[in-house]
This record gives C-alpha cells, sequence and structure tokens, in this order.
C-alpha cells in the first residue's frame, strides 16, 4: 500500500504555488501618479505577471508628435539608478505604436525560475529586478523607472 500523504502534499504545493500567481499591471506613461515618487516598486512572487501597458490615444485626440512612446529596458542596479541603459540587448520591449486601432499595446512578463523560450527571462527569489524607459517622441531625460522585487514564494 502507497503513501496517501505524499501525493497529497505535493498536490497542496501546487496548489499553493497556483494560488498566489498573481497579475501586476502597471500603466507605462508619464501620467501615472506612481512614476512621480522615486521608488515605483511591484512586489512580485515566482509564476506572477507583470502586464505592461503602453501609452494609447484614440484617433485624433493627440497631436501624433505628442504622442508618449517609449523603449523598455531590463537592467541592473547601477543602470536603474543611473536611468541610463548599457546596451541594446537590454530592450526588453518598445512602446512605439501610442494609436493603434486595437487598443494599447500590453506586454507581460512572466516571473517563473525556468523559461522554454530563448528570449525569456529567468528570475530568482530573492532577487530585485528592474525596467527603466527613454521616450521616443522627443528626446528628454525624462525616465520611468520601475523596481520589481521577487519574494519567497509560500
Amino acid at each position: 500500500m502507497g503513501r496517501p500523504g505524499v501525493p497529497l502534499a505535493l498536490l497542496g504545493l501546487g496548489l499553493c504555488w497556483a494560488a498566489l500567481a498573481e497579475r501586476h499591471t502597471v500603466f507605462w506613461n508619464s501620467s501615472n501618479p506612481r512614476f512621480l515618487w522615486s521608488d515605483y516598486t511591484v512586489e512580485v512572487r515566482l509564476n506572477d505577471y507583470l502586464d505592461i501597458i503602453c501609452p494609447h490615444y484614440e484617433e485624433g485626440s493627440v497631436d501624433p508628435r505628442a504622442m508618449e512612446r517609449y523603449t523598455l529596458y531590463l537592467v541592473e542596479l547601477e543602470e536603474y539608478q543611473a536611468c541610463k541603459p548599457r546596451s541594446k540587448e537590454q530592450i526588453r520591449w518598445e512602446c512605439d505604436k501610442p494609436s493603434a486601432l486595437h487598443g494599447p499595446e500590453k506586454f507581460s512578463e512572466k516571473f517563473q525560475r525556468f523559461t522554454p523560450f530563448t528570449l525569456g527571462k529567468e528570475f530568482r527569489e530573492g532577487h530585485s529586478y528592474y525596467y527603466i524607459s527613454k521616450p521616443i517622441h522627443h528626446h528628454s531625460e525624462a525616465c520611468l523607472k520601475l523596481k520589481t522585487m521577487q519574494l519567497h514564494t509560500c
């Protein structure tokens, strides 16, 4: 006869991870008041998602030259603090379609230990990860910064 407690414990562990998975939404634009604070931080756990919603404008509502567009980078702490990416290889996404007919562009990051995708990122518990952006729509030094703190699961 087997041990019925072991499969139940494994099932419970799986439910713990599944129950904790959340989606965290960030509206990536200069009018988001969270970016006005010096340290916009989102706490995530393994298997959580970070959804980045790019700026979006209805047709004719804003002069196209004034529409916000950004290149987002996943960087190290030093680059986050200076708001200066080291290389183009750190580009994560481009919010460059602010008047898309289908609505705002959305990019999602899944915080997972392993990824089956060659361009995917692997994340470790207890570490922080940093996103910054530079505007495409003008050449100012404006910088939007987001820190994600990878919390321990269960």
